[in-house]
């Protein structure tokens, strides 16, 4: 069997460097990581916990893969899976794609080379063909989380992402708002498909016409969203209220507002989907679309710990949770309302 030295020597690092990787227990680079995992995929190496799970059937460590720790949602979702996962008895790994579909190829190669007991997936795609790879990697129980990959058999807990952007919609056109900019998520995820395709339908249910100046995709990104809410406000003819698909891409509207010498809600208001844990410490505070954060990832964790424990295949449903608006500061009617 393969050892860590083997490793160590493949990877051309020190074997500390090899158990660092493994264990998540000093600072080491991307590149480094990178060349680490790779030879313990090549070789097959099974570190020690894992190799001790192999010969007794045993695993009690369960693999949670995000896009981004730094999200307060993502960060809650993290929180709640570990304790349900310590109460239970298992062990939580946490591991950030960072949206990368290579990367998250290498971790689901790390983790059946940890020998994880399951896994809870926020995929980077939802295609078919992104859902043949990942069943090609993954051979334990499996629940994906936020996004959904529908050509794939797992389970899947998500918000109801259609009602979310409805709710959104409704809430700014029924302010008068007839100029709606929108800054939507990432192309090839669920969560990104869906929300836009509500939103358009819900501006035409208002006898709004989408228009493709005022839709701009921002990846799910901080800082992308910033740059696309200047771009929005310069416009000859700006948007009065902009929608955003996240969090993360409402504080990157909050600074395109402030760093363009406008006000909200006065100037532009302003909503998105995702609450935060503080947001009585912005000003101002931030309509919002709420997801059940919480809830979310205990009917995740508790899917996956049941298929554990009863050997049970997934069933392939989706199980949505609603959203809620939280009407807050950040939301107005427009100052001269557009003509219909």
């Amino acid at each position: 069997m393969p050892t860590i030295k083997d490793v160590a020597q493949r990877a051309g690092v020190a074997i500390s460097t090899v158990s660092a990787v493994i264990n998540r227990s000093a600072p080491v680079s991307e590149e480094v990581i990178q060349r680490v995992e790779d030879a313990i995929a090549a070789i097959g190496y099974l570190p020690h916990g894992a190799a001790k799970a192999l010969r007794s059937g045993d695993s009690r460590l369960i693999g949670l893969i995000l896009p981004d720790i730094t999200n307060p949602f993502f960060s809650t979702v993290a929180r709640v899976i570990e304790t349900v996962c310590m109460r239970a008895g298992y062990m939580t790994f946490v591991y950030n794609t960072d949206e990368d579909v290579d990367h998250e190829m290498r971790i689901l190669k790390m983790m059946r080379a940890q020998r994880v007991a399951g896994m809870i997936l926020i995929s980077t795609r939802s295609d078919a063909e992104h859902g043949q790879r990942l069943m090609s990697e993954i051979n334990v129980p499996t629940v994906l989380f936020s996004s959904n990959v529908p050509a794939t058999p797992y389970d899947a807990i998500t918000l109801n992402e259609a009602k979310a952007s409805r709710i959104a919609i409704d809430y700014l056109a029924g302010l008068g708002h007839r100029r709606i900019g929108v800054l939507s998520g990432r192309p090839h995820v669920s969560t990104h498909e869906e929300r836009l395709e509500a939103c358009l339908d819900a501006l035409r249910a208002h006898g709004i016409e989408p228009q493709a100046e005022l839709i701009v995709a921002a990846n799910f990104d901080q800082s992308q969203a910033f740059e696309a809410c200047r771009a929005l406000l310069a416009l000859p003819e700006p948007p009065s209220a902009i929608f955003a698909f996240s969090n993360l891409m409402m504080v990157g509207m909050m600074r395109a507002v402030v760093s363009s010498g406008l006000a909200c809600p006065r100037d532009i208001s302003l909503v998105g989907i995702g609450d935060f844990e503080w947001p009585e410490i912005m000003n101002p505070q931030m309509t919002v679309v709420s997801m059940p954060a919480a809830e979310m990832a205990e009917c995740a964790i508790e899917t996956l710990l049941d298929q554990i424990a009863s050997k049970r295949p997934p069933t392939g449903r989706r199980i949505m949770f609603d959203p809620r608006l939280v009407i807050r500061e950040s939301t107005a009617a427009p100052l001269v309302p557009l003509p219909a």
